[in-house]
């Protein structure tokens, strides 16, 4: 008996080197975008211009508010007085919560943008092109619902795990409410056996919430693309799909761990191999510059030095980030033709690959 999670194992081989060859330097740059940024990843950041506005630029000398009183016009204090008045006329309780919604609205703004770019490189794998800006806004949707979805599970994942702390901690101290009180003395004096059937029930909780997990991602994300539906109808056409096949589901989960774990370790020694050399090589660049201004304490202790410091572990980064960063596209590519060459072998409806991407069609030349 052939097992499809088996057979694509091959297939993935063959759809990664259709899908990323002949070479081409701009669709190897957008895919390494997405690899870069899309879902699952805590990269991101926020750019600042390096320089005011031109438009404004001739007014950067005027610091100070002006107000007219009745001897002309007088300044009344410089801007970061007035900002100063302000953040200390706020209460500190109000202060914390400003910068907690902030920060709160910052994480789920990256993560539905992320989750938008991995719906972007599905979108690839299906149409053979990459496009970036159009895609990405029309599937910001699925990727809001795809949020929501993630949190509620891990939400239910994380809660017998919370709700275990909790009651530890509250049986040693108790923490001065009385429902967590009274909830953590009466589960406290379970006898051994009813505490063991607590602990197989929070547990297969956690484990079939994990499951959802990931299959969710690996297996309803893709034919939320093939169908243009949001998670729930994706979870129903996966359900469908899956549902008399959990022989072949459980299958794909053990090889999927070989198959991670053999991508991990190209990454690791990519990784290791290049930041070696890069640290080396910087390391070199530093002890050069440090000779002519005195040692290695002036690195740090002028400002030619800091500079110099700066430069190159920038530098270094970007080198780093520029050699590992292909590695990573074609072992990401890979995992993911792995889950969407899967998942077609389970269901041909749901097969994802466009024909000049699909190991086994007949199309491509």
């Amino acid at each position: 008996m052939s097992w499809h999670a088996v057979d694509a194992v091959d297939d993935a081989v063959e759809a990664t080197r259709r899908f990323l060859f002949p070479f081409s330097l701009v669709r190897w740059t957008k895919l390494a975008f997405l690899v870069l940024l899309m879902g699952g990843s805590a990269n991101g950041g926020v750019s600042v211009p390096a320089a005011p506005d031109a438009r404004i630029a001739g007014f950067t000398g005027f610091s100070e508010v002006w107000e007219l009183d009745t001897g002309g016009i007088t300044p009344s204090g410089t801007v970061d007085t007035v900002v100063s008045d302000l953040v200390a006329g706020m209460s500190t309780e109000w202060l914390i919560v400003a910068v907690a919604v902030a920060v709160v609205v910052a994480a789920v703004t990256l993560s539905v943008v992320s989750l938008s770019l991995r719906l972007v490189f599905y979108d690839a794998l299906r149409t053979n092109e990459i496009r970036l800006w159009k895609p990405f806004l029309g599937r910001l949707r699925q990727a809001i619902g795809l949020f929501v979805a993630s949190v509620v599970l891990w939400s239910i994942a994380a809660g017998p795990i919370a709700l275990a702390v909790l009651v530890g901690v509250a049986a040693e101290a108790p923490v001065g409410w009385e429902p967590i009180d009274t909830f953590a003395a009466t589960v406290g004096s379970l006898s051994l056996g009813p505490a063991i059937v607590v602990g197989i029930l929070g547990s297969a909780v956690v484990l079939f919430t994990a499951l959802a997990l990931r299959l969710t991602y690996e297996f309803v994300v893709p034919a939320m693309i093939v169908e243009e539906t949001g998670v729930i109808a994706g979870w129903r056409r996966t359900w469908s799909a899956v549902s008399g096949e959990w022989a072949e589901v459980l299958v794909y989960l053990a090889v999927h761990f070989f198959v991670r774990l053999g991508t991990a370790i190209v990454e690791g020694i990519a990784f290791v191999i290049t930041g070696s050399a890069v640290v080396v090589v910087a390391g070199i660049a530093l002890l050069v510059v440090a000779v002519p201004l005195g040692g290695l304490g002036a690195l740090v202790g002028t400002t030619v030095g800091t500079v110099t410091v700066v430069l190159v572990v920038l530098v270094a980064v970007v080198t780093l980030l520029a050699v590992t960063l292909p590695v990573s596209l074609v072992t990401g590519s890979y995992l993911i033709s792995y889950e969407v060459a899967t998942l077609g072998g389970i269901d041909s409806g749901l097969t994802l690959l466009h024909p000049d991407i699909h190991p086994k069609s007949t199309d491509h030349d």
